[in-house]
């Protein structure tokens, strides 16, 4: 794995690519997404990872906000992801899987690669770290938990600033 890890926390995402948050939609910077969450296909972690992050940034009255990239992105979204997703009662994604862009690494605060490699500008960014012990092959729920306890610490730094 090529991704780069940081001591403590310096890694977040940003763009909301979701239509049911309203609050990374605005034009108020405070809003603005500025954690990106990359997963290989850009379809099911980094789609969890944004979901229980701008949920729970919401919820804490954090005005970060998180979108989802991939690394190769594939053409849909995952199923399984949006099942569950739908599931635990949260808003679900309308943006098809897009690549980790330039401007996403600018705009970002903090980039988290979940079982993949970043790009080299993102590795090279000094705002990545990787989250390596989200399970691959143990279905939807372990991924779950796996990112919403990694979610929360990120929240829980974030309010700490």
């Amino acid at each position: 794995m090529n991704c780069v890890r940081r001591a403590g926390l310096s890694a977040v995402v940003a763009f909301a690519a979701f239509g049911g948050v309203a609050e990374a939609q605005t034009n108020n910077p405070a809003a603005s997404p500025r954690i990106v969450f990359v997963c290989e296909h850009g379809a099911a972690k980094s789609v969890i990872a944004t979901a229980y992050f701008n949920k729970i940034a919401a919820e804490r009255g954090l005005p970060d906000r998180a979108t989802y990239r991939g690394a190769n992105p594939q053409a849909e979204l995952s199923v399984s992801a949006l099942k569950g997703l739908k599931e635990d009662g949260l808003t679900l994604p309308t943006a098809k899987p897009s690549p980790i862009s330039n401007a996403d690494v600018a705009a970002a605060t903090h980039i988290f690669a979940i079982g993949c490699s970043l790009p080299s500008p993102a590795t090279a960014s000094g705002k990545a770290d990787s989250w390596d012990d989200v399970p691959e092959d143990q279905g939807y729920a372990a991924q779950r938990d796996a990112i919403k306890r990694h979610v929360e610490r990120l929240i829980d730094q974030l309010q700490k600033r």
